[in-house]
């Protein structure tokens, strides 16, 4: 009867996908964010109605159903083109696709011999990346579109703080049966009010802290995101992620804050310098008033010697083993050889202990598929940087630049890189916005990346429906 129910749902929810998809709508970017957003959640209540957690769950695998139906929709798009239209803007995202595809592909192969199943699993995650990049390439001139995919993290994100709060006062029901039901008593702290770990509706609290920091960076350093109702979900969302008491979430956010002038001609210096200040003269008495006596403000301190917390040499011990361990694994271990998919399969010779990004990614794709991967994002920076020395104004590329090098050092910490994450979607914009200065005159745009109203008969010369043909 559990499956039943489970099943039926996850139908539903893709379901709906699938309509989405033979639609061709760009919707289908937005639902996938709120699919994530809320999927674990929804499982959690199913499970606690039904009175017994199951841990292979139909709803689990609905992101990366969405996910791979747009990835699917993208490829079949990519194709579709004709090679004149190609040749204007989608050439260079069409062959950063294609190879970062290759090396997916190859270390599925890999993956499978190694962990059979769990590869299966876990390549829905790696594939999102080629949907959200094609998406957002695709409709690189439908600032409209892009504001839309912007609004929707954001607001799915302040869902996610919202119902964090919430959980972190009242423990529901449903979220105190799945951590007796997985053992994470002690990991999340006591099932008591305001003594418990923020996880919201996530499978736990670095994912929490990873998509509340995602839409925290996005409403900060992107104008114009949710209207008036920026500040006020900035606010409440920046609450949430300290109560999750990952540090380096709220290091990446800091980073990208600090970068954003400096990586982008001095844009935006006045607002963040006024930010830094007042996290400066305020963050510790503002964290200090956050419930748990203090928890937060102690767990923060620890930023400032970093270098002896036992958690970050824990990480360099296991970077120095990768690296060690990498010398006779030239494939690597192959994609679900790492995470949760690991955990889908009894084959001992898995990753499942390597818990930071850079570790997980060379045991996956080895140091011979490895320099590919870098290879597509270096691709993707020079395409941010071939935008700004034009001189071109956009906030999306401004904030995929912080974002991007912020992100490299978030991934000491964990792996937020090869999954449906918003800077795929910022990538795929920053390659096919970069095509156009090989194709034709770029479009300039006001201050909020949209079109100036003096260029937009510039759209007749590029086919941009609404939707997909």
């Amino acid at each position: 009867m559990q499956d039943l129910v489970g099943f039926t749902i996850a139908l539903l929810i893709s379901s709906f996908g699938l309509f989405l998809t033979l639609r061709r709508s760009p919707w289908l970017v937005d639902y996938l964010f709120y699919v994530i957003a809320l999927n674990r959640g929804v499982r959690r209540v199913v499970d606690w109605m039904n009175g017994e957690f199951n841990k292979y769950s139909f709803i689990s695998l609905t992101p990366i159903l969405i996910g791979g139906l747009a990835s699917v929709l993208v490829l079949y798009e990519l194709n579709a083109r004709s090679r004149e239209e190609k040749g204007r803007y989608l050439r260079k995202v069409s062959f950063l696709i294609y190879l970062y595809l290759a090396c997916c592909s190859v270390a599925f192969v890999i993956g499978f011999i190694h962990v059979g199943f769990g590869a299966v699993y876990a390549f829905g995650d790696y594939l999102a990346p080629v949907g959200l990049m094609g998406f957002a390439a695709l409709y690189v001139e439908r600032p409209r579109i892009i504001d839309q995919w912007c609004n929707s993290l954001a607001f799915s994100s302040l869902l996610v703080a919202g119902y964090g709060i919430y959980q972190f006062y009242t423990i529901p029901p449903w979220d105190a049966f799945w951590v007796r039901a997985v053992d994470f008593e002690g990991y999340l702290g006591e099932l008591e009010s305001t003594r418990m770990t923020l996880f919201s509706t996530m499978n736990e609290r670095g994912p929490a802290a990873m998509y509340l920091g995602n839409g925290l960076t996005l409403l900060v350093l992107r104008p114009g995101t949710l209207g008036w109702l920026r500040w006020p979900s900035a606010a409440v969302i920046l609450i949430a992620l300290l109560l999750t008491y990952v540090r380096f979430c709220v290091i990446q956010f800091s980073l990208a804050c600090l970068l954003l002038p400096i990586l982008n001609r001095g844009t935006g210096t006045l607002p963040i310098v006024c930010l830094c200040v007042g996290a400066f003269v305020f963050g510790e008495s503002l964290m200090k008033l956050l419930p748990g006596n203090g928890a937060v403000s102690a767990r923060m301190a620890t930023l400032s010697n970093i270098q002896d917390d036992d958690s970050f040499r824990g990480r360099l011990i296991l970077m120095q083993n990768a690296a060690r361990s990498s010398l006779g694994e030239p494939f690597g271990l192959g994609i679900g050889a790492h995470g949760m998919a690991s955990r889908l399969s009894t084959v001992e010779s898995g990753g499942g202990a390597d818990s930071t990004g850079y570790v997980e990614a060379l045991r996956t794709f080895g140091w011979t598929g490895l320099p590919f991967i870098m290879f597509v994002l270096y691709q993707i920076w020079v395409s941010s940087r071939q935008i700004v020395n034009r001189g071109i104004r956009d906030p999306n590329v401004y904030l995929f630049r912080a974002w991007f090098v912020s992100g490299l050092v978030g991934l000491f910490a964990f792996n937020w890189l090869f999954t449906a994450t918003f800077f795929w979607v910022l990538a795929g914009y920053v390659v096919g916005r970069s095509g156009q200065l090989t194709s034709r005159r770029a479009k300039p745009l006001d201050n909020r990346g949209r079109i100036s109203s003096s260029e937009k008969r510039w759209d007749a010369g590029i086919t941009s429906p609404p939707r997909f043909r």
